[in-house]
């Protein structure tokens, strides 16, 4: 049975009712320059049909498919079979596939069809490939792969790369129990720059993905010496790194120490380590604390009103104490909220970003959600006021529909925020798309935009839907 595809920003996966698979892929180069992409995928056990074999042992089957693509021209066809590592009992763990092909610089569609040769269960989607000429004249480095463990060998396969089996990690996503990130890359062209038999550092930092602020304490230098390729493989330990996103920042510095090539690699953290530095709430006095001049009855309304800047450990703390209703445990985090935020005056916070709420409630609310519940309303609290706002309530063939433009947010450049209302009734206009990487992103929103005209869209069609519309604006709004 045929199934729809989605590929996901923070966890590509691809999915239908069964199998589950997660893809990757990375472009590495070989000694003389010649590109080559290594394809990744991680089967998931448990959405697989298991067959005894003739020993009595468990096996699952896959066939694959990889179809690369240039426009409607097809460069390469590659159709294998995947059998899984017998299993011994109900038991069963996931296995992987890699694979490797040439391929010269340009830009790719890879169609991907998997099928469980178990049950004829099929899922297929398509993933577009860079791959970017080697540039003879600079430092450069392979894709910067995550992976789960590397150890010596001397086997040769397709996991093995420069005497190391790499097991890779197909998502950028670290849950609790992950206790440090672990990277695999290559450089090349430093023998040639910096010249032979010379010292020069990586180093390695994590930063906050919007402020770009570096997390103190988490640091990293490896020393090498020049060659024609160097394999690197580093672990930096998350195990105190609160929950968030951030960027893994990776830094080549020469002799001189002037900075040579950065990379940065984006990733999520969620941890279970307390991030108010271990407050306790319940002896905290607030006999003359501003909180007293707040309604009781709002308390809940205010603390809830935080969910849009906080994440981890505050709003999992917030979202159960509303869910205790205990006003005076309420009144004492939210206290020790503004005074973590601003220990100088943490009365003007509260009050600067109150005005904000208030802002969002007059001008986001609906008749069942706050402004601060609805994405408008978080959007605004959680990167401020944008700095144009493109609104387009009747435009032919669109439901109603806001571009936010922001020229900065964080340490990022000309982001955009498309919010549409679907309902055609209410005030909520839900996000549609946004590139700003954490968010949501619909690359397939212009689709869902006009389907309030075009609703019987054709899903095996490559541009789905993404057509000019009659009086269609939207994509030259969202592009200048």
């Amino acid at each position: 049975m045929k199934q729809l595809v989605f590929l996901f920003l923070l966890i590509p996966v691809i999915v239908g009712a069964t199998p589950k698979i997660y893809f990757d892929y990375k472009v590495y180069y070989t000694l003389d320059h010649q590109p080559y992409v290594e394809t990744m995928l991680q089967f998931s056990a448990s959405s697989l049909k298991f067959i005894a074999n003739q020993n009595g042992n468990l096996e699952s089957k896959l066939e694959v498919t990889q179809i690369f693509k240039i426009k409607d021209s097809i460069i390469l066809v590659d159709k294998y079979i995947v059998q899984s590592p017998e299993m011994l009992d109900s038991t069963v763990e996931d296995y992987y596939d890699v694979k490797r092909v040439l391929l010269k610089p340009n830009v790719y569609d890879l169609e991907l069809i998997i099928k469980d040769l178990n049950n004829n269960q099929v899922v297929e989607g398509v993933v577009q490939i860079v791959v970017e000429k080697f540039d003879s004249e600079k430092i450069n480095f392979s894709s910067v792969e995550l992976i789960q463990s590397a150890s010596k060998t001397t086997e040769k396969n397709e996991f093995v790369k420069n005497g190391y089996f790499i097991l890779p990690y197909l998502t950028n996503y670290f849950p609790p129990q992950n206790d440090k990130i672990a990277t695999y890359f290559e450089i090349y062209n430093a023998q040639k720059i910096l010249g032979e038999n010379q010292k020069y550092l990586i180093t390695y930092q994590i930063e906050d993905y919007l402020t770009g602020n570096k997390i103190e304490n988490i640091f990293k230098v490896q020393k090498l010496t020049t060659a024609r390729v160097n394999p690197i493989i580093a672990f930096l330990p998350i195990d105190k790194l609160p929950s968030g996103d951030y960027n893994l920042v990776i830094t080549l510095i020469d002799n001189t120490n002037k900075e040579k090539k950065q990379e940065k690699i984006f990733f999520q953290r969620r941890n279970d380590i307390e991030e108010l530095s271990q407050i306790s709430v319940e002896n905290l006095d607030i006999s003359n604390s501003f909180t007293n001049d707040i309604v009781f009855d709002s308390i809940p309304f205010y603390l809830n009103s935080l969910l849009p800047i906080t994440q981890g450990y505050d709003r999992a703390t917030i979202l159960s104490l509303i869910k205790s209703k205990d006003t005076t445990a309420m009144q004492k985090y939210f206290h020790a909220f503004w005074v973590k935020t601003d220990k100088v005056n943490p009365f003007y916070a509260w009050v600067k970003y109150k005005e904000q709420v208030m802002y969002c409630e007059k001008e986001f609310s609906t008749q069942i959600k706050h402004g601060f519940e609805t994405d408008r309303g978080r959007v605004y609290l959680r990167y401020g006021a944008p700095n144009y706002i493109t609104d387009r309530p009747s435009e032919p063939s669109a439901y109603p529909y806001q571009i936010w433009h922001y020229y900065k947010v964080g340490n990022f450049n000309n982001i955009r925020f498309v919010f549409y209302n679907p309902d055609l009734i209410t005030n909520d206009y839900p996000m549609l798309h946004s590139d700003l990487r954490g968010e949501l992103q619909n690359y397939r929103w212009q689709r869902d935009l006009h389907k309030r005209d075009s609703p019987n869209v054709n899903i095996d069609d490559p541009n789905d839907g993404n057509y000019d519309h009659y009086g269609g604006q939207s994509g030259i709004y969202f592009n200048n």
